[in-house]
């Protein structure tokens, strides 16, 4: 266990963390597949620093197939395309494994016409959007790419959770250097960074959540905060969240018109339940409305390798900038989680996270002891 600043964290193997995954869904009925892609994008939350979106957004695909919302047996359909486009239904499949389908369908696809648009609906959540952008970046492509949620922010001016928590992410493909990623949320807090700030007993980074009853903002969650059964990020808070300026509200719908506006046969926010807690019980609507990718195949139009070398020129001029007192280097975006993933450094968890995975391992009749014996011996 290490301290980070005013953060406490258990630092873990992400390979076992992957291993420990993959058995769990394997025992909830996830076919061989799934249980693979679904771990695999979970741990690559992990390998890169985002902790919500690895062993936190591990409890979703869980709670979802042990209601039934998520359809285990599913397999996600291309149901229409086109040279340069394509629709995947997923039938309340998980998210991982729908769109990473989308995206190796949109690889393929850009390859051949220089640029591919793939949309998703009707699946589960999908953790990380890096993930599927890395995808893009490693086949020497541009990708972008986003999906919608539950509510889980107001509108500009409101007090009402009406909006998507929407993750954003965009890579390029690098040279010598990383691709340069941006993976970020197009809200100032969703529910993950809500329940990681109530267990480490902190306040927000900002005045974020909005009194449901004075319409005060403040930044602490502590008196709103509904934790779930054993759960340590699916989580309820009453107090509505908001934005802090209105160019994120306005970044915040364009991935809405991306993933639910333009893509057929997708549900938009609004038309999606919440809170965390209706997800608790039996749906016959999968999690998430829709998802958006955008896949652009620069050898189209340059020499094979020339994007990696212009990003490289970049890269080198943005950490060649001078730097204020007290910083020893400048990163890239995405430069970080690609160095961590290339040295298999283990990765930090919070507490919290932890034991939540623990109850779930235990939960399905395995011992966390028993599956690291059994990881150790390459079972």
């Amino acid at each position: 266990m290490q301290n980070d600043g005013n953060t406490v964290f258990i630092t873990e193997d992400p390979d076992f963390l992957e291993h420990c995954y993959r058995r769990v869904l394997r025992a909830l009925a996830f076919s061989d597949e799934q249980a693979e892609i679904i771990a695999h994008c979970v741990s690559d939350g992990d390998r890169n620093g985002k902790s919500t979106q690895g062993i936190g957004v591990f409890e979703i695909p869980v709670l979802l197939a042990r209601t039934g919302t998520m359809d285990v047996t599913a397999v996600p359909e291309i149901v229409d395309e086109g040279p340069t486009w394509l629709v995947i239904d997923a039938k309340r499949a998980s998210g991982q494994w729908a769109v990473t389908l989308a995206m190796e369908a949109a690889i393929a696809k850009a390859r051949e016409s220089a640029i591919a648009i793939g949309f998703v609906r009707d699946f589960n959540d999908a953790g990380a959007f890096g993930t599927y952008v890395r995808m893009a970046a490693r086949e020497g492509m541009f990708a972008m790419a986003t999906n919608n949620s539950l509510p889980l922010v107001s509108p500009w001016g409101a007090m009402q959770n009406v909006l998507s928590g929407a993750p954003f992410a965009a890579a390029t493909p690098g040279g010598e250097s990383p691709p340069i990623v941006s993976d970020i949320q197009a809200v100032e807090v969703h529910d993950g960074d809500i329940s990681e700030a109530y267990f480490q007993g902190k306040k927000l980074k900002g005045d974020y959540l909005v009194d449901p009853e004075t319409g005060a903002l403040t930044d602490d969650p502590a008196p709103y905060f509904k934790r779930m059964d054993d759960f340590g990020r699916i989580s309820d808070c009453t107090a509505p969240t908001v934005f802090d300026t209105p160019r994120m509200y306005a970044f915040n719908l364009f991935t809405e018109m991306l993933s639910g506006i333009i893509n057929p046969g997708a549900r938009m926010t609004p038309e999606i339940d919440g809170p965390p807690s209706h997800w608790l019980e039996p749906q016959t609507d999968a999690l998430t409305g829709g998802a958006c990718i955008i896949v652009i195949d620069p050898t189209h139009w340059m020499p094979a390798g020339e994007a990696g070398r212009r990003s490289d020129r970049l890269v080198k001029a943005v950490k060649s900038a001078k730097r204020r007192p007290g910083v020893d280097e400048i990163f890239l975006p995405g430069e970080r989680g690609w160095q961590s993933m290339k040295d298999g450094s283990d990765v930090n968890i919070l507490p919290a996270h932890w034991q939540s995975l623990t109850a779930i391992v235990e939960s399905v009749g395995f011992e966390m002891d028993t599956l690291r014996a059994d990881f150790l011996n390459g079972k």
